[in-house]
Parts: structure tokens; sequence; C-alpha cells
């Protein structure tokens, strides 16, 4: 039986985050609503951008698109036998509006990021990067998902993790609080702590 893949998916189906409302019992808002929500973590994302350049070794890179709230860059976190950089440049970039998320133009953009090794591998040893996951997976459920996938005889069980651990959002209360306001803090502790509406199960038979 093989080990279950993690994977970090971005999906900007409206859809996805319609079901995962209904499953976490906090329901949607309005694209202007969410918007002014995301435009308040602008400064907590901010504070993460400025540890990554002062701790693990980022930098701001190049960048004309005024869109963007910022556009971090890295080098390869694998190395080649003579300590090289085993692969090119990760670049993270985030969005001014949360709208972008959404753009059909720019979902290929985000796949990237979020497909990338820096979500795959580099948010495992570097918090930072696993707290902009989370923020996200607060701020817009469903657009970006952990998937573990196993492989069993009766087919290919994905379990899907739409929001961030217990413990993530207790530890961060304060900025959670002052993003969201306590009601929806409250839900957001109440939905991460119930298994049933932080995660979802899929089987895909053979």
């Amino acid at each position: 039986m093989a080990n279950p893949r993690a994977q970090v998916l971005f999906s900007s189906d409206v859809r996805n985050m319609d079901d995962w409302a209904r499953r976490t019992r906090i329901p949607l808002t309005t694209a202007d609503a969410l918007g002014a929500t995301y435009a308040r973590a602008h400064r907590w994302l901010q504070v993460l951008r400025l540890r990554l350049i002062r701790d693990y070794k980022w930098t701001d890179a190049p960048c004309n698109d005024h869109r963007m709230l910022f556009s971090l860059e890295t080098s390869s976190i694998w190395r080649s036998s003579v300590g090289l950089p085993a692969g090119p440049k990760l670049r993270l970039q985030l969005p001014v509006h949360a709208s972008s998320f959404f753009s059909p133009e720019r979902r290929i953009q985000w796949q990237m990021v979020f497909h990338s090794d820096i979500f795959e591998s580099v948010r495992k040893i570097c918090p930072p990067i696993n707290d902009i996951l989370s923020l996200v997976q607060c701020l817009l459920t469903g657009v970006v998902t952990i998937t573990f996938e196993e492989n069993l005889p009766q087919g290919i069980y994905r379990t899907i993790r739409g929001l961030p651990s217990v413990s993530w959002v207790n530890e961060n209360e304060s900025s959670l609080v002052e993003i969201f306001g306590v009601p929806h803090y409250r839900a957001l502790v109440r939905a991460c702590r119930d298994t049933e509406s932080a995660y979802k199960l899929e089987v895909i038979p053979h």
C-alpha cells in the first residue's frame, strides 16, 4: 500500500467555495465583502513577506504588475552534488484584490504559484509560507486545499482538507479577529475543530 501523497491544489471554481460553505456552515458573502476581508489581511500578508525576506533568504522580485500585492523569489531548496541550486528560482506572488484569484486569464498563474514546490515542500520547513496557505484557506475556503491520495484495493481515497488546523487558528486569534471579527472567528474555530467540516472524503473506484 502506497503512502498517502499530499498535494496543494488551487481551484477558482466558485462551486467549490459553495460546497465548503455548506460543509463548514460559514455562509458565502458577496464578492465585495470577500474583497474587503482580503484587503484587511494585507497587513498580515506584508508582515509575512518581511519575515520571508529577513529570516528565510527571500528577495523582492522585479514586477511591473500593479495588480500584485507582492512578488518574491528565492533559490530552490534542492541542491546539486556540488551545492548549487538544483532547479529554477521559486517565485511567490499574491494579488492586491481577491477577485484576481477568480479571473479566468489568471487561473494558470495561480496554479503555478500554489502547485509549485513552494507549497509542496518549502511550506513544511518555512512557517511564513504555511501561514500564507492557512490564511488563504480561511479567507477563501475551497480555493486552496490540501489533498491526500491513497491508492487502496477499493479505489483511490482522496481526503481533502479545506481549513487549517484548529491549533493554528487558536495561535493566531488576535490577527484573525482583526480581519474577520469575533463571530466569524468563532465560526472558523468550530469548523476547524470538526473533522467533517474541515475535511471531506472522495472515493474514486478503480
